[in-house]
């Protein structure tokens, strides 16, 4: 150790302090002076990214586009809840008995406008609430769902609630749930959709009848 102090000199300490401070001095500079321009095409691979590193706010807005992403990447499963609902409404409970036909009043959306190239579905849900027969007959109320005015035609017709007497293959006597879904707006693309529901009463109904109804689009492609 005197050995070692005995070599010390002034020039020798000054010249190791100036060593440490270009290199680490350098290496502050290097950080603040080498952007993106100053890096080889390809030279950062996702190898090179530290796990999680790369978060929204670290993405330029609109920087990912359709282009950039690979085919099939982003699967339903990847997407937040609700992304490919287009347009979701509800209404009722409206009387089950009731003549002439009863509007539905829906609220929330059920206005959409389908694009070129997208792939659209309608689905509708009827629910019977306290379906109850007068007599003998059977209670069967018809739920109609109309896109701009025109009765949307789906292959199994209109949604039926029934109730009727039990049997034992259907000892309930109930059918209290119905729904159908379709593709909506396949040929109509910029054209807007309105979508509204008729409840077509079955006088042999009881008074406590009631139906209620729920409707949403959902995009496929």
């Amino acid at each position: 150790m005197r050995a070692v102090m005995q070599r010390l000199t002034y020039a020798n300490v000054v010249a190791t302090l100036a060593l440490f401070l270009a290199l680490g001095g350098g290496a502050v500079w290097a950080a603040g002076k080498i952007g993106s321009k100053g890096l080889k095409a390809n030279a950062v691979t996702a190898g090179k990214i530290k796990r999680n590193a790369v978060t929204n706010a670290k993405i330029r807005g609109n920087a990912v586009t359709a282009a950039k992403i690979k085919a099939g990447a982003v699967d339903f499963a990847k997407l937040a809840p609700g992304t490919n609902l287009l347009a979701t409404a509800s209404g009722g409970p409206v009387p089950a008995n009731g003549t002439p036909p009863i509007d539905v009043p829906l609220a929330g959306t059920a206005t959409f406008t389908p694009a070129a190239g997208s792939v659209a579905f309608l689905s509708v849900e009827a629910k019977g609430d306290s379906l109850g027969r007068v007599g003998e007959k059977d209670c069967e109320p018809q739920v109609v769902t109309f896109v701009n005015g025109s009765e949307w035609d789906v292959a199994e017709g209109r949604l039926r609630l029934r109730a009727f007497a039990p049997t034992p293959e259907q000892p309930t006597g109930l059918v209290p749930v119905t729904g159908s879904t379709a593709p909506i707006g396949l040929t109509s693309p910029g054209v807007t959709q309105t979508v509204t529901v008729k409840v077509f009463g079955d006088p042999a109904c009881s008074a406590s009848s009631a139906v209620s109804v729920a409707i949403a689009v959902t995009q496929a492609k």
